[in-house]
């Protein structure tokens, strides 16, 4: 048995979650976690809102509302949201909630002043936009341009098309991000992190990240220097305290030591949840479990950053394992809340449709290595041949069995089974859910011609193990019918195929749980929903 911490993003709670944010990081570290706990692991899933980010002050000045309140609200609907779709981590953290918030701040605090400590921290001077009525400096979410590196349209200083974090100075045509009265210019003193970009980009290579992110550091450190920006002059968020005083209304960046805050709270976590002493992402902790991040590409570079903070800190904080996922888009183009282009979780669930077989289908739509897109009309077709279809006629087999099963070929199948749980095995390991999702759908395929020579139940057994990371409420239903001990999982799977031994109930007509015909009309008229 091997302990697993698993970390699935940090959203701003600015808004609500669509299905963009659902399929990519947290279904990715849900149905990891659900497949190693399946295999005998013990494993902790993590994640927090980010709750601190400038953008929450956006959603506040929109929304008229002090930005705790909106951050606290949003953060809740999030995590409604993932609790709809049974894809809410172990722990939840709200940064704004008493106890986690002083956790949070001190460890900002911490950090800072052992970097410090270390001669790793620079302020440097820099000129920056402002507000000519109110002397407010235009930086984060108020500030917006074009990408130094792509030259497409940015807010704040990073580029969600190529990946790049760059500083207000480096933007094309910098301006407001919205009306002023004026614009002026100022200069102020920032935080700065020294970087020694060889030991990073050694710490990259060693944990495998792939080279395309390698290639952003390196183009990162060409562009900014070697340098990572830890304040800004926001004037919200966690104050810098530290001996090197930088100017005014200077704040911690979220992506500065925030990301690694987070980590240190995640460790914790895990270590309270198992009852293991200490933390084990600290220096002294013991029991360190294998850390694995799951997270948008628009992240890459501060998480990144996160292994040049564990040097500079003498923290082993940084994860061990990064997977990273493109974008998804919402038929051919960017889910858009402003321009009414979006299908939000929650709407999704009110609308009473299935949350597992939008989980199975946005495991198809994994977005890893390129971005993919979510039609209705392919999410229908899916939904309604594949599940309510296809699979229909596997369950009705199941219920409709009259006397002893057929004459099983238990080698033939059980060796079929063998290939699809390899499969199943080597998707997960590299993080690849549509190849388990097609393992699936292989398996359903195979079940279907092997009904009248094999044990349908058997076959029905085998396809909810397979099925479970993906479809864990339906999974566990199939299997609480057929009576099986346990939960969902591939080695009892295969001892069901290959000795009989697990015996099986038979279900009755109609008990079996079954996913209902989809149209694309219902599932494009959620869009319909944002105002």
């Amino acid at each position: 048995m091997t302990d697993h911490l698993i970390l699935a993003a940090l959203p701003t709670p600015n808004g609500e979650l669509h299905l963009g944010h659902l399929g990519g990081p947290f279904l990715a570290a849900d149905a990891l976690a659900r497949h190693l706990r399946a295999e005998g692991h013990r494993v902790t899933t993590f994640s927090a809102t980010d709750g601190w980010e400038s953008y929450v002050l956006d959603a506040a000045r929109r929304e008229a509302r002090s930005p705790e309140d909106t951050a606290r609200d949003h953060h809740s609907r999030i995590e409604a949201a993932l609790t709809a779709t049974s894809c809410r981590p172990d722990v939840f953290l709200d940064v704004h909630e008493e106890e986690v918030a002083s956790d949070h701040r001190d460890w900002h605090h911490g950090l800072a002043e052992r970097l410090v400590e270390r001669g790793r921290v620079e302020i440097r001077r820099e000129r920056l936009l402002t507000d000519a009525d109110t002397g407010e400096e235009l930086v984060a979410c108020w500030l917006a341009g074009r990408c130094p590196d792509c030259g497409e349209e940015v807010a704040g200083y990073t580029c969600e098309a190529c990946g790049m974090w760059f500083q207000p100075a480096h933007l094309r045509d910098p301006r407001p991000r919205h009306p002023r009265g004026g614009v002026a210019v100022t200069e102020t003193a920032s935080a700065f992190l020294r970087l020694d970009a060889p030991v990073l980009l050694d710490m990259a290579r060693e944990r495998r990240v792939p080279e395309d992110y390698v290639d952003l550091i390196r183009r990162y450190l060409e562009l900014n220097g070697h340098v990572w920006r830890l304040t800004h002059p926001l004037g919200w968020g966690i104050p810098w305290t530290t001996e090197l005083p930088p100017a005014p209304r200077q704040v911690h960046s979220t992506y500065g030591l925030g990301t690694t805050a987070m980590f240190l709270l995640a460790g914790r976590q895990h270590a309270r949840l198992h009852g293991l002493p200490g933390n084990p992402l600290l220096p002294d902790g013991t029991a360190r479990p294998r850390f694995t991040l799951c997270f948008g590409m628009d992240g890459a570079l501060p998480l990144l950053m996160q292994l040049a903070v564990q040097e500079a800190a003498g923290i082993p904080s940084a994860p061990d394992e990064y997977r990273f996922n493109q974008f998804m888009t919402l038929d051919g183009e960017k889910f858009s809340t402003s321009r009414n282009h979006v299908i939000r979780v929650l709407d999704y669930v009110a609308a009473g449709l299935d949350p597992d077989a939008l989980r199975f289908h946005l495991a198809r739509l994994s977005p890893g290595e390129k971005p993919t897109d979510f039609s209705p009309d392919a999410f229908a077709a899916d939904v309604t041949v594949t599940l309510a279809g296809r699979l229909s006629l596997l369950l009705d087999a199941c219920e409709n069995m009259y006397g002893p099963p057929p004459c099983p070929e238990p080698v033939h199948v059980l060796g079929r089974f063998e290939e699809a749980a390899a499969r199943h095995r080597r998707a997960f390991a590299t993080g690849d859910l549509a190849a388990a999702a097609e393992a699936v759908d292989d398996w359903l395929a195979f079940a279907a011609g092997a009904i009248d020579t094999a044990d349908a139940p058997g076959l029905l057994a085998a396809l909810a193990a397979l099925a479970a990371p993906l479809m864990p409420r339906w999974a566990d239903l199939v299997w609480n019918r057929l009576e099986i001990p346990g939960t969902p999982a591939l080695t009892t799977a295969a001892r069901v195929l290959s000795s009989g031994t697990v015996p099986l109930a038979s279900p009755t007509p109609g008990s079996l749980p079954r996913f209902a015909p989809v149209s694309a009309a219902e599932v494009r008229a959620l869009t319909q929903r944002c105002h």
